[in-house]
């Protein structure tokens, strides 16, 4: 039986295609070989990997982690999607489900990071909160440490309900409740945020007690400050077992012009399986 002409051009353009996608495989393998190569320290004999995964893209980085057990990926910002947002859509969804650490690097004339900031949430309600600022100090302090950079410690604090309560017309009691509330608890915020400082040797002149909404403040800071390098947590309080960023963090990340290293709370699982 004869095929028809249409099937075997179809047939052709198939192996084509498949030859394509090897030698660009091939390509990709021989540059990135030849990067790892680069990054070696003259006489070192430290042996890096290089790793070519085909398929989708977010997917198969996570799922390289997860086989090789690696603690931190590293990642050139990539070009932001016509949303209008400054990391793209592979940016975005690797700080989202990437079980380990991700550091987004955007592209500067500077080599270090001269000024990085720690964004900590001090509203502790139990030990996995306590242990996300902690992880979050030590790993700023650390990387401020190695660069011989600035660290600032920054916490944001409100009060959800503050400008319903102060428009309320008649309720001077209220009011005068509410401001006392308001100036026993930045006592109490500051008094969290000096015994954090104090644990890492932070200088009280670089830590900042902030009030108003995270996402409002910390854009603010960073671009008042020029800071280079944000480490924040990424999944909201309420979800730590859940698969997405809090809505917080993620309008953070869409108003700040800096490099990023977000991190999830210990125990924390990705969706990707």
């Amino acid at each position: 039986m004869v095929e028809p002409a249409e099937n075997f051009a179809i047939t052709d353009v198939a192996v084509d295609m498949i030859n394509l996608q090897k030698e660009l495989v091939k390509i990709r393998k021989e540059e990135l070989v030849a990067l790892a190569k680069s990054a070696k320290p003259r006489g070192s004999k430290m042996i890096i990997p290089a790793i070519i995964s085909e398929g989708k893209d977010f997917i198969k980085i996570i799922r390289v982690v997860q086989k090789e057990g690696f603690e931190l990926v590293v990642k050139a910002s990539g070009k932001p999607h016509l949303t209008g947002m400054l990391f793209s859509t592979l940016d975005m969804n690797l700080v989202r489900k990437c079980p380990c650490p991700v550091l987004i690097m955007k592209p500067r004339k500077k080599i270090s990071h001269s000024k990085i900031l720690a964004s900590v949430d001090l509203r502790v309600k139990d030990k996995t909160d306590r242990n996300m600022d902690r992880t979050i100090m030590e790993l700023a302090s650390s990387l401020a440490s190695l660069e011989k950079g600035h660290l600032h410690v920054l916490h944001a604090w409100h009060v959800a309900a503050e400008k319903r309560l102060r428009n309320r017309k008649g309720v001077q009691a209220a009011y005068k409740s509410l401001s006392t509330m308001l100036r026993d608890m930045r006592k109490v915020e500051k008094a969290h945020l000096n015994e954090l400082a104090t644990e890492y040797t932070i200088d009280s002149t670089d830590t900042h007690l902030i009030k108003g909404e995270p996402e409002n403040v910390i854009p603010r800071f960073v671009k008042s400050k020029r800071i280079d390098l944000v480490v924040m947590g990424t999944v909201g309080r309420s979800g730590i077992k859940g698969f997405f960023m809090g809505n917080t963090a993620e309008k953070i990340l869409n108003n700040i012009n800096c490099s990023v290293l977000a991190i999830k709370p210990v125990g924390w699982k990705t969706p990707v399986k």
